[in-house]
């Protein structure tokens, strides 16, 4: 998998050879944007891989 700073200078370079020039705004969209993919795929490995659930009739309280 590609780390994080691979992918954002990627994209940074990109826009360079299209003849954009970016904004420190723009530069941190790119960081929060890349930071927050990159979690949310995690997150959906994790529950991709987690046991499935099974669901268990609560014991009665006497």
């Amino acid at each position: 998998m590609l780390s994080r700073d691979v992918i954002e200078k990627t994209i940074i370079n990109a826009a360079h050879q299209q003849g954009h020039s970016l904004s420190n705004r723009e530069l941190l969209d790119i960081r929060t944007g890349v930071a927050a993919t990159l979690a949310a795929k995690e997150r959906h490995r994790q529950r991709m891989n987690a046991p499935a659930y099974q669901w268990k009739k609560p014991e009665p309280h006497r």
